[in-house]
């Protein structure tokens, strides 16, 4: 996948730098050479046993070599986030993503050919030569799916939970296609509530809302398998699929007391990063942020601007659920709120500080805000966030972010899959570590029992009244702390 140069995804700025003298160091990798499709998930590789030969056999094809995209990214944790769209976006969560400025080379101009493995690969040579020489189903042994799950066990031993990680063809071709606005699927955004898949936000214009459905639906089955007991992630494998393609879905919806049943189109569905609307009865503008995709900055800018003409006077920045995105594009989003300073710090593998500025020209530094946070506010989300409130610019509300916490740079690798690795760990403006750690909010609020959230969408269509009874604690305590409520 090919990234536009720096600061093409911010309107023109340029991109922090984040990532960039990491990106280029791409490391080798060394893997079978075998043709590649999909395969499943991961499967740990175990180095280091006694006993094994001292050198591998295993010689890389002549020429392999791993490419640097022109931007490196802070992805959320796509594989494990909470918050998943099932319009397709399962980028193993947050899973993406966060993007920073990169070199702009397409190659490390490196090869395994010239490289010496270390002694324990030895065993892996081993363990794949057991398995094809034993295993009791000779027809499960194929070798591309063997090949990805070894790698996929190769990112994950490192500790970096479904940040660093390998992303198939398809995943990379789904992880670029969610940054980009638009995604095919039915068009919703789930979370985990208690055990079972919950439908958090419906897209406005989506398949979903043309066939009904509602936040706070719980999905009971897809096709008519159970989803019990299923990660988020496989759920939403099951639900997205080709546009023009049916899924039918049984739905328990609050208040009713049988199951409905719901056949949706999928289809191509545009994800609007930035949407918008005043609350009712008051003067606060409730602004969310779905990801931090191409041109989030001059969304927010143009958006800053209509909530202002409307007459807002205050504001809300909802970024619950937002699985990050591009690096520049929060860079961008924060400086529209925080007058000077920097928006955060990176740190690369050899201690070396680097501190991110604020851009200067922000639209909406004068005004009162506050930000909505949950478990699932990851990667760019949680620079945004912790940007805020170290410069004390407005309290944050709801639960501890995830805590991503690093900067991700992409290497391709031959067959159109990539590697996705951590190079820059980042810190707040304050240097407070975000890294498996979170960010705690300043107002600590649960999130309802039902997994309501109430958007900008959804404000639209409520009374005041209806508002103050729809579950949204954390929007709620938003707003009565903006308006002198308590």
């Amino acid at each position: 996948m090919t990234f536009p140069p720096d600061g093409a995804g911010s309107g023109g700025e340029s991109g922090s730098g984040t990532g960039s003298e990491q990106a280029s160091q791409a490391a080798q990798v060394p893997v079978p050479p075998t043709p590649y499709a999909p395969g499943p998930p991961a499967v740990a590789v175990q180095l280091g046993f006694q006993g094994a030969p001292a050198q591998s056999s295993w010689a890389p094809p002549p020429g392999w070599q791993v490419s640097v995209p022109n931007r490196s990214r802070q992805a959320s944790r796509r594989g494990v986030l909470a918050f998943i769209l099932a319009i397709v976006i399962a980028f193993g969560a947050g899973g993406a993503v966060g993007l920073s400025a990169a070199p702009a080379g397409g190659s490390t101009g490196g090869s395994l050919a010239g490289s010496s493995l270390p002694p324990q690969f030895a065993v892996y040579e081993q363990a794949w030569q057991i398995l094809q020489q034993n295993y009791v189903d000779p027809k499960a042994l194929d070798p591309t799916t063997l090949t990805y799950g070894s790698i996929s066990g190769l990112m994950s031993a490192v500790g970096d939970t479904d940040h660093t990680r390998f992303l198939s063809p398809q995943d990379l071709a789904n992880e670029n296609s969610s940054l980009s606005g638009s995604v095919v699927g039915i068009g919703a955004e789930m979370d985990i509530v208690n055990g079972a898949p919950v439908i958090e936000v419906v897209i406005p214009g989506s398949p979903a809302e043309k066939a009904g459905l509602l936040s706070g639906d719980t999905v009971l089955d897809v096709d008519g398998v159970s989803t019990a007991g299923q990660a988020i992630d496989t759920v939403v494998a099951r639900i997205r699929g080709d546009a023009g393609t049916t899924v039918k879905l049984s739905i328990q919806r609050a208040g009713t007391t049988s199951p409905i049943e719901v056949s949706i189109v999928r289809a191509k569905v545009d994800v609007p990063s930035v949407t918008w609307a005043l609350v009712p009865g008051t003067k606060v503008a409730d602004i969310r942020i779905e990801q931090f995709a191409n041109n989030t900055t001059d969304d927010l800018v143009t958006t800053i601007a209509a909530a202002r003409k409307a007459g807002a006077t205050s504001l809300i920045l909802d970024l619950r659920g937002n699985p990050g995105g591009y690096v520049d594009e929060a860079v961008g989003v924060a400086s529209q709120f925080i007058k000077g300073g920097d928006v955060y710090r990176s740190e690369d593998r050899s201690g070396t500080i680097q501190e991110i500025a604020v851009k200067p020209g922000g639209t909406a530094t004068d005004l009162p805000m506050d930000v909505l946070v949950d478990n699932n506010t990851a990667s760019s989300a949680e620079i945004v966030s912790g940007a805020i409130q170290d410069a004390k610019r407005g309290e944050l509300i709801g639960e501890k972010t995830f805590g991503t916490g690093t900067v991700l740079s992409q290497f391709n690798l031959s067959d159109g899959s990539a590697l996705l690795v951590g190079t820059i760990e980042w810190l707040t403006r304050d240097g407070r570590q975000i890294w498996k750690v979170g960010i705690q909010p300043d107002v600590t609020l649960a999130s309802t029992p039902a997994g309501t959230i109430v958007t900008p969408t959804d404000l639209a269509k409520l009374t005041a009244a209806k508002l103050a009874t729809s579950g949204d604690a954390q929007l709620l305590k938003g707003v009565a702390l903006l308006t002198g409520g308590s």
